[in-house]
């Protein structure tokens, strides 16, 4: 058998179409034989890394290096060559999927390194998003030399990780094959940030004492009903033409994506209105979506002002989770709920509002003052000073 030779080709560069074909394609014509290919896109810095078998190939390695230098100059890419020296998986090696799963934060990432190094455990492939308040990594780790029993590195990696607010999973067995997980994001608050809703007043003129003395923060169930109160009579496709001018931020667009790709399934809990939360699971591409039921009047098409505390009344997270759990055939233990308790800003999920279609729609007396007020509760518990 010809023995191999194998070189790894890496490099990184601003990203583009057909950059893996422009790579790949002078390769495989000199003869190269890529036997491992690993790719990826970060906030727009193109990564490529392969090993290359030129066992087959009439170039020696003076030349291959050459080659891609010239696929270097044409595609703008910094790539380079090494030599490989392969060493073979050993038969005590036992991997184990380390999940770190909650509100993002400075230091995790070192901390889990660290703790992992100490005892004698070797991270083999990570992936990371931190992206509007939200952290995930997924680790492929070998604990076949590990220092600690597994029932001992588990209760560890829990009360490190808990520490800094993560969920800590720990999966030993058939790591290999991804287990479905899902993401629930349990937003009470309003979507709005409080900056938006203070230019919302400042250029409407309503006074945040009138914000603050209709809503009492405290109590969902009273906001919704002031809410809906207020929006008693106020035509659905007016409401709709507003939902319509709501997109996600580019942070949660790149999270939601990559939480896709990563096989996670993802849901939403809110506070606020049905109408809301279905148009948002339609934009953001959800598999669940949970808000408060807002009734309509099926002959006018408009709002009817009743039954909002009713909704609230029947909102039970226990029950949404056990509704996943049964639809999606998954443990109780896998699914993570993201709360916005504590925070200034949703996790995860953060929208931009149409602020100019609002006041062009309040200017033209399409919204009313107290239509602007029930709108304002309309996106979960409105936040303030």
């Amino acid at each position: 058998m010809q023995r191999q030779r194998l070189y790894i080709v890496h490099g990184m560069g601003s990203d583009a179409v057909g950059l893996v074909g422009s790579i790949t394609t002078p390769i495989a014509k000199a003869g190269g034989n890529i036997v491992d290919l690993r790719q990826d896109v970060l906030h727009g810095l193109f990564t490529i890394y392969m090993v290359v078998d030129l066992s087959e190939s009439q170039l020696r390695i003076e030349a291959f290096t050459d080659m891609v230098k010239g696929i270097s100059e044409d595609t703008g890419l910094q790539l380079m060559v090494d030599t490989y020296y392969p060493v073979a998986r050993s038969p005590e090696k036992k991997n184990a999927l380390l999940i770190l799963l909650g509100n993002d934060k400075p230091g995790i990432i070192a901390s889990i390194s660290q703790t992992l190094s100490k005892y004698a455990i070797n991270i083999e492939c990570a992936q990371t998003i931190a992206r509007e308040g939200v952290f995930l990594m997924e680790l492929l780790t070998d604990i076949s030399h590990c220092s600690l029993p597994l029932g001992n590195l588990k209760a560890l990696l829990e009360e490190k990780m808990g520490g800094m607010g993560m969920k800590t999973i720990l999966q030993t067995e058939d790591v290999f094959n991804k287990k479905k997980r899902v993401i629930l994001f349990d937003i009470a608050s309003s979507f709005m940030s409080k900056a938006l809703i203070a230019e919302i007043l400042r250029q409407t003129g309503i006074s945040p004492s009138e914000l603050s003395s209709a809503y009492c923060r405290d109590n969902a169930a009273a906001v919704l009903v002031k809410a809906a109160s207020c929006l008693d009579g106020f035509p659905v496709e007016v409401m709709n033409t507003i939902l319509g001018g709501i997109s996600a931020t580019p942070g949660t667009s790149e999270l939601l994506q990559t939480l896709k790709i990563m096989g996670y399934r993802i849901g939403l809990v809110s506070n606020g209105f049905s109408l809301f939360t279905d148009s948002l699971k339609t934009v953001l591409g959800l598999d669940f979506s949970f808000g408060m039921q807002l009734d309509v009047d099926d002959d006018s098409k408009a709002v009817r002002g009743v039954g909002a505390s009713d909704a609230y009344a029947n909102k039970d997270l226990g029950a949404i989770i056990r509704r996943v759990t049964q639809t999606e055939s998954v443990a109780a233990e896998d699914v993570t709920v993201m709360s916005d308790v504590g925070l200034d800003e949703t996790c995860g999920i953060r929208l931009e509002f149409n602020l100019e279609m609002v006041l062009d729609l309040y200017n033209k007396h399409v919204i009313s003052k107290e239509n602007l007020v029930g709108l304002l509760g309309s996106f979960g518990v409105p936040r303030g000073e």
